[in-house]
């Protein structure tokens, strides 16, 4: 089956579809309903007695960033990813953000990590797992780099979840399945459980957000604009489906009639051997 997925294979992608993505991520970064929910499983974490927590899959550092700003923790966090592009952004925010410090970034595989065994108190993998290309493999270097007891949060959405208002329900239904194959992993969230207990790591709290966007389309008008047409190039719906889509769309937040929802998880879970 071919892969859909942009964020898998960031790397080979042009210039202007990398600046979206990058533009995307800190987008949500900003917006206060990600925040709190990212601000919820950070808080799971017991970061006062945390000395280094890595980031993986970084991006472009909004959690790093977010982490070291935090009041209940001090130490360091290092984030990898596997773009140069995404590395060099976190960078340059991390310096706009005064805090290169405690911060540091590398290019990496986070199926492979080169990094020691038991080096982190904490792990995040923030967005991470739906986009990875084996997310058992990602999970026990998560294990095999955290020490023994310590945190691992996992926060992403359950991409198959994901939904949007359309007059002609068979177009809309098109649509969602056009962009639900846009991600690689779409219902990883459903199979956490069990993929946790496989890499040696032991659940130890769940939360669970409906990001409901009803109005003006503030949080996935971007996605609906920017990932349409991926869908389209992708061969998933023709370019006829997705300008009718993104027409009603654009109506909907005009007049205030827009409707999009996704739900999200974070699993919290610790290392048990």
């Amino acid at each position: 089956m071919a892969i859909h997925d942009v964020m898998t294979s960031i790397n080979e992608q042009d210039e202007k579809t990398v600046q979206m993505f990058i533009d995307r991520l800190e987008f949500r970064g900003k917006d206060p309903t990600f925040i709190q929910y990212r601000d919820a499983y950070l808080d799971k974490l017991n970061l006062s007695h945390a000395s280094q927590v890595l980031d993986i899959s970084c991006g472009t550092g909004v959690v790093a960033r977010a982490l070291v700003q935090r009041p209940d923790f001090s130490g360091h966090v290092i984030g990898v990813d596997q773009s140069p592009i995404f590395i060099e952004a976190a960078q340059r925010l991390a310096t706009q953000e005064g805090v290169t410090a405690r911060v540091a970034f590398q290019v990496g595989d986070v199926h492979a990590l080169d990094l020691p065994v038991a080096q982190f108190d904490a792990v995040v993998a923030h967005t991470v797992m739906s986009h990875v290309a084996e997310p058992l493999l990602v999970l026990k270097e998560v294990a095999r780099v955290v020490r023994p007891g310590g945190a691992v949060a996992l926060f992403d959405g359950d991409s198959a979840s994901w939904t949007f208002a359309c007059t002609d329900h068979g177009l809309g239904k098109a649509l969602e399945e056009g962009l639900i194959a846009l991600v690689h992993n779409p219902r990883v969230m459903r199979d956490m459980p069990h993929l946790l207990r496989q890499a040696s790591l032991e659940v130890t709290d769940v939360m669970a957000h409906v990001y409901a966007d009803v109005g003006k389309g503030g949080f996935f008008a971007g996605p609906a604009e920017g990932y349409a047409p991926l869908a389209a190039r992708a061969g998933l719906v023709s370019q006829a489906q997705v300008e009718t889509w993104l027409a009603e769309q654009r109506r909907r937040m005009e007049d205030g009639t827009f409707f999009a929802a996704c739900n999200y998880y974070a699993y919290i879970a610790k290392r048990t051997s």
